[in-house]
């Protein structure tokens, strides 16, 4: 039985969805055509069995992502109130943990070709902290790549690529 369920497809993907372990729910997923269906649900597998040290890992990265943004956007009160007050009414002042998850609120897998002999891919879901570039999460094997604003990069970029300011 197949973990992907492909619903379309248009120019740029294959598109579907899977039954998230981590965010209880089905989350639509996203395949590049010339990815291999094997590789698709190789991928899926492996997010599906994140052990607990990377996923605790992630959500501390995220919490760190969030409250650098909630600083930057304090600062610009003034432009943007709408944005600072979403953060303050709908967050609390100290995430901690795997709290960090419930704000994420329309995750989606990206699969782009392999360029080694391990998964690789893209978490990138909407949240409060940045309306704008929202929030997305790169793995690749066991690693934890990039956590940050989406900027476009799949799971194959050169390392130093994926360096954050926070």
């Amino acid at each position: 039985m197949s973990l992907i369920c492909i619903q379309d497809q248009d120019e740029y993907f294959r598109n579907g969805t899977f039954a998230s372990v981590l965010f209880q729910r089905a989350i639509p997923v996203h395949i590049d055509p010339e990815v291999d269906m094997a590789y698709a649900e190789q991928c899926v597998e492996h997010f599906n069995h994140l052990s607990d040290q990377m996923i605790d890992k992630f959500c501390e990265m995220a919490i760190a992502y969030c409250e650098f943004m909630r600083k930057e956007w304090k600062e610009f009160e003034d432009v943007y109130p709408d944005i600072v007050e979403d953060i303050q009414r709908e967050i609390p002042e100290k995430l901690h943990g795997r709290e960090v998850l419930a704000f994420l609120t329309t995750p989606e897998m990206y699969i782009e070709p392999p360029e080694e002999a391990v998964c690789g891919y893209s978490i990138s879901s909407a949240c409060v902290w940045e309306p704008e570039h929202a929030l997305d999460w790169i793995i690749r094997g066991d690693k934890i790549l990039y956590v940050g604003s989406c900027e476009g990069m799949g799971a194959w970029q050169e390392e130093e690529d994926y360096e954050t300011i926070f």
